[in-house]
């Protein structure tokens, strides 16, 4: 999974009525913080967002936050979107740093792929209990998803979470 380059913003005010002049600027308020670090309140541009969560169409995504000034780069995990419940306008986004060189456990959807001859023949039909699975791993290496074969399955077979192999980090 690639990282998706993201401008931040620093916020220098907070409270409602600051934010809903910030989100009327065309900004959307956000919160950046990690363990071991100080909360910061910060500002992203709404377009360039929408656009990454259209496209990323919901997975778990990784930001690199990028900020005018500051040097080092920033890598944050999108923890938290809190929406309009009416118009579904984007009201605030939490966003979680992770440290450099740690792992960090995330999860990650489930694609089942092939067809199984039970399945197509309509002997059996397919149950997905489980539409994600927790991985850990380093953030550069985080897949988009796990693919699960069910081509060779019959009749009662089942798949467990142990049964997967990841094929980066552990789950």
């Amino acid at each position: 999974m690639g990282l998706v380059e993201l401008n931040v913003y620093p916020r220098g005010t907070q409270g409602k009525n600051a934010n809903r002049r910030t989100r009327t600027g065309g900004r959307i308020p956000a919160v950046l913080y990690g363990s071991g670090k100080e909360t910061s309140t910060v500002e992203l541009d709404s377009v360039s967002f929408s656009k990454a969560m259209v496209q990323l169409g919901g997975r778990s995504v990784i930001f690199s936050l990028i900020q005018e000034g500051v040097e080092d780069e920033v890598i944050a995990l999108l923890r938290e979107v809190q929406r309009n419940p009416v118009s579904d306008e984007i009201l605030h986004v939490d966003l979680f740093e992770i440290p450099r060189g740690k792992p960090i456990t995330v999860a990650v959807s489930v694609v089942v792929t092939g067809e199984s001859l039970d399945i197509k023949r309509g002997d059996a039909n397919l149950s997905v209990a489980m539409n994600s699975i927790e991985i850990s791993c380093l953030p550069r290496e985080l897949p988009e998803q796990i693919e699960v074969d069910i081509s060779e399955m019959t009749l009662n077979d089942k798949v467990f979470v142990r049964d997967i192999v990841a094929p980066v980090g552990e789950i």
